[in-house]
């Protein structure tokens, strides 16, 4: 890690995947802060080539107003996964949940940046845990990438879960003392959101996804169990009924269940290779017209299984197709069983003072409660639900619905779906029964099944 003073705006390199998005009048209040306080806060470079990894609108701003140079932080070797999470990451750690002070104040230069021991650093609890343990982590993988705004009494105003995290790593901590004066303005530019998130410019497609598929029922590992079908569909079923898991992964319930009897039929449009990440659109085709002929011969379904599906979608528009084709898929007293994960435990990691190794590291929402994630070199996406929304959403497309559950999952059960316009039915069944793969390949034998879904409503 290198620390500079003033590094040139103009060679610093932004990134195309930015993921966050400021409007007009917040790129304004920017411009304005930094006028009157100065550049409290340096960028975060990767390496010599200079390559911008967090302070995109800050950089943006600088040049607006004619300013040349700024303060930076060089890291090096930092990968692509942990660059955008030191993007996400540097502009979602300002909230001061903790009061954290820095002794001897008067040792400190007043506006200017100054490194000082760790031992300095004096608090009685951490009271964010989850966020505390996260900035560790990239500390110790890539040094003092932050830095604190204190006042003149050597209270930290910006960031005090940083210097936490420098305290215990025994990690330095650079500093900034604001004058005191300044001190109440600059917290109400700081109340202003600069940007929000927005995953849009990462270029997510559809068949990324099948990267967030779950390993059922492998390894002998009893969490690899699905507690959808554990905890809901298995209790509720019969041998009788008909069924089908929509987005099926690697179709391991369906495979069980059918040799114990049940009438399970999967589809999953990213079935992949065995051992490989590549997608098998042959067997995406065979899943296909084992549907078509079965809704032939028997007519639509008892059931739909639902599991970590629909938070791993990549749009609202990829839900509401999801959730059509479902429906379409039922009969008029079908039922669905959805298991999906909750962003209630999002928040309360958040405002958790405890954090154990099993917490999943923080997820960054978008405003539509999206999350981005860096999996086998490619970028994904996730979608959190809670058990009010994902009521709401579902009641779009069934007259009964039954939320529960808690901790990382939530589940839904999903009764007596609603007529829906033809219009909406085929287009959402020609997409979800037609996806694009790599190239813009479509593997067009779709047409059959969603005429023998649509005749059979």
């Amino acid at each position: 890690m290198e620390f500079i003073r003033e590094i040139e705006i103009d060679k610093l390199k932004p990134v195309d995947y930015n993921p966050r998005k400021i409007n007009e009048k917040a790129f304004k209040l920017l411009q304005e802060s930094l006028k009157i306080f100065g550049i409290l806060k340096p960028v975060i470079v990767n390496g010599n080539k200079n390559i911008l990894t967090a302070g995109h609108q800050r950089t943006k701003a600088m040049k607006a107003i004619g300013l040349k140079t700024c303060p930076a932080i060089r890291i090096k070797d930092v990968s692509i996964q942990d660059e955008i999470r030191f993007n996400l990451f540097h502009n979602s750690i300002e909230t001061n949940k903790t009061n954290v002070t820095i002794k001897n104040p008067q040792n400190i230069e007043l506006e200017n940046f100054t490194f000082i021991d760790c031992m300095h650093v004096n608090f009685k609890e951490n009271k964010n845990a989850a966020v505390v343990k996260e900035i560790s982590r990239l500390i110790s993988k890539y040094g003092e990438w932050g830095s604190v705004v204190i006042d003149e009494e050597g209270n930290i105003i910006q960031n005090s879960d940083y210097a936490i995290a420098c305290k215990l790593l025994n990690k330095r901590v650079l500093v900034y003392k604001l004058s005191n004066d300044k001190v109440k303005a600059f917290l109400r530019y700081m109340n202003v959101d600069y940007g929000e998130y927005n995953y849009e410019a990462l270029g997510i497609k559809t068949y990324n996804q099948h990267n967030c598929q779950m390993n059922r029922l492998r390894g002998g590992i009893k969490d690899n169990k699905s507690s959808l079908y554990e905890g809901y569909v298995l209790k509720n079923i019969s041998k009788d009924e008909r069924g089908v898991d929509f987005g099926a992964g690697q179709c391991d319930y369906a495979s069980k269940l059918s040799k114990l009897g049940y009438k399970l039929l999967p589809y999953e449009p990213h079935f992949k290779f065995k051992g490989q990440e590549a997608i098998d659109i042959r067997e995406v085709v065979k899943m296909i017209l084992k549907l078509e002929m079965d809704i032939k011969q028997n007519g639509l379904y008892d059931y739909v299984v639902l599991d970590s599906v629909i938070n791993s979608i990549t749009s609202n528009n990829f839900e509401k197709y999801v959730l059509t084709t479902c429906n379409a898929l039922l009969k008029e007293n079908g039922s669905l069983y959805i298991g999906t994960r909750n962003k209630g435990q999002i928040d309360s990691t958040l405002n958790s003072s405890r954090c154990i190794e099993k917490v999943r590291s923080l997820e960054f929402l978008d405003k539509d409660n999206f999350s981005a994630t860096f999996r086998n070199g490619v970028w994904t996406l996730q979608k959190f639900h809670t058990k009010e929304s994902l009521k709401e959403v579902c009641l779009k497309y069934f007259n009964d619905v039954e939320t529960m559950g808690s901790g990382s999952q939530i589940y839904a059960i999903c009764k007596n779906p609603k007529r829906l316009a033809k219009e909406d039915y085929i287009e959402a069944l020609s997409i979800e029964f037609n996806m694009e793969y790599p190239n813009g390949y479509k593997h067009n034998k779709h047409e059959k099944l969603i005429n023998k879904i649509l005749k059979s409503k």
